[in-house]
């Protein structure tokens, strides 16, 4: 089925379910942050948030929460598509069939049963709504995520919103699907880069501790071979062990902002 909603419209389309993948809504866009406030007033919505970093501010908002790994998007998508998509061709159903559910719940860290739960929650529901985020934008295997999105585009009544303008789906030609690559693990020291107002990097109580830093320290920021230096700030909203790094006017052309969102970095507190 052909069912993308273009952004600009959002407001126009009444869901009873949401599930969102791919992006902070809450410092990522605020259209839709109320487009969802919305429809959760108006129908009791069903709101089901994925991403690697749980959002304090849409704790009271969403009625299931999925944390995957960072760099899992890929086996997301795919388990999704095989809990979701059940009438497709005999190619596609033996292609889902293949997948080696157990491996990739393992991988990006989600259990098989909490998939379950989204099933179980999006049965009856008429209007639903799957909202990718740019968080996909720089993941190397992007092409196949696509593609997985098209599927489900494709062989379900599930309506899909892309936040990031430059991403599109094509559900019109013939959907090729590549195989699930092994996940790349995020160790050690975590970023994720969002659009703000200052140059402060923050992260949860947790991650200063990983980092070996603490609140108003200095640090000196590496990836690959780029070093910035930020003042670091503890920020009770953010849970877990991965910190915000700002993007503006005037760092954003930096390596360190390009590409995929998430990024391992080495962090040293600069002394005096």
């Amino acid at each position: 089925m052909n069912n993308k909603i273009q952004l600009e419209n959002l407001m126009d389309f009444d869901s009873d379910a949401i599930i969102s993948i791919g992006t902070r809504i809450s410092v990522d866009n605020v259209k839709v942050q109320n487009y969802i406030n919305t429809m959760i007033k108006k129908n009791r919505c069903e709101f089901i948030y994925m991403h690697p970093i749980d959002d304090v501010l849409l704790q009271d908002k969403y009625t299931q929460y999925i944390k995957y790994e960072a760099g899992s998007e890929e086996g997301i998508f795919a388990l999704l598509a095989s809990f979701l998509v059940t009438n497709t061709t005999k190619e596609y159903s033996k292609y889902l069939e293949d997948l080696d559910i157990g491996c990739l719940s393992g991988d990006s860290s989600v259990g098989e049963e909490e998939f379950e739960l989204l099933v179980k929650k999006l049965a009856n529901k008429k209007k639903i709504v799957l909202i990718v985020g740019a968080d996909i934008n720089g993941h190397q295997k992007s092409e196949n995520i696509h593609n997985l999105i098209a599927l489900i585009q494709k062989y379900t009544k599930i309506n899909i919103i892309l936040l990031d303008p430059s991403n599109s789906i094509d559900v019109t030609s013939e959907i090729i699907l590549d195989e699930i690559s092994d996940m790349n693990a995020y160790n050690g020291t975590v970023i994720y880069t969002v659009d703000a107002k200052d140059d402060i990097v923050r992260g949860s109580s947790s991650f200063a501790m990983a980092a070996k830093i603490k609140d108003k320290d200095i640090v000196n920021i590496t990836y690959k071979d780029f070093t910035t230096q930020k003042e670091f700030h503890i920020d009770s909203s953010i849970r877990g062990t991965i910190a915000l790094y700002p993007i503006h006017e005037e760092n954003k052309d930096e390596k360190i902002t390009k590409g995929y969102r998430f990024k391992q970095v080495k962090i040293q507190r600069v002394e005096g």
